[in-house]
């Protein structure tokens, strides 16, 4: 059976910290890829850098022209961390496509306690040659909660009886963990290729998750001065 092959490109986008200078280089580096789909998680509406409702994944697109957009405005700054935020500010992760995005679904992540943070899955239908599912995550800043975030992605995925590709920032630096837990039924990005995601740390926090049906054509972690974290960039053979 022919496969068919998408390119997608990943970028925790790091909100506002330094964004007018860094924003021709993310869109410098889109166009050099030229990727299908774009995940991104940390994008803001921030009404002390931009209009209500102009995010930054719509700042960036207008320098794409990217068809098909969605946002998922996971958390209220002022809710999360009120000592902080007094004004609008929401955070969240968003996709952009040149392939229809036929359906989409905002997934709430439970709240553990003493987790400030706020955390949601967006899962979208994308229609190419055939329907594939994708769910970009962003798991909470803890290696214990990003683990039960994981846990709970894999049961609603399960549930869903979807197979996936699972995107973004995980917030775990523990592979093996990940790899040990998903290798069933998916392929990480981090058994095709070993890099680092977030060299401040020298960690990997960010992975791509494809089914076993599903093939690595090529991976690359690449891309200087983006963000704190590095790009990841997937040609993604579809059954």
């Amino acid at each position: 059976m022919a496969m068919e092959k998408i390119k997608i490109l990943n970028l925790n986008i790091w909100n506002y910290n330094n964004f007018e200078e860094r924003k021709p280089k993310i869109v410098k580096f889109i166009k050099k890829h030229n990727p299908d789909i774009i995940t991104f998680q940390e994008i803001r509406d921030d009404v002390r850098f931009n209009k209500k409702g102009d995010n930054q994944a719509k700042q960036i697109n207008r320098e794409l022209g990217y068809k098909y957009y969605c946002f998922y405005s996971v958390s209220d700054k002022r809710k999360e961390r009120p000592e902080k935020y007094q004004h609008e500010c929401v955070e969240g992760s968003a996709i952009l496509s040149k392939l229809p995005i036929i359906k989409v679904e905002k997934k709430k992540l439970k709240k553990h306690k003493d987790d400030i943070y706020s955390c949601g899955n967006l899962c979208v239908k994308i229609k190419a040659k055939k329907i594939i599912d994708i769910v970009v995550v962003h798991f909470s800043n803890s290696n214990y909660f990003s683990l039960l975030h994981l846990l709970e992605t894999l049961k609603y995925v399960n549930d869903k009886k979807i197979n996936p590709i699972i995107i973004g920032d995980f917030n775990m630096y523990e592979s093996d963990v990940l790899n040990s837990l998903t290798e069933d039924k998916f392929v990480s990005s981090m058994k095709y290729k070993k890099y680092l995601s977030y060299p401040i740390k020298k960690w990997t926090l960010d992975y791509v998750l494809i089914p076993k049906k599903y093939r690595f054509k090529s991976f690359e972690c690449s891309g200087n001065d983006l963000s704190d974290h590095k790009a990841l960039v997937a040609e993604i053979e579809v059954k």
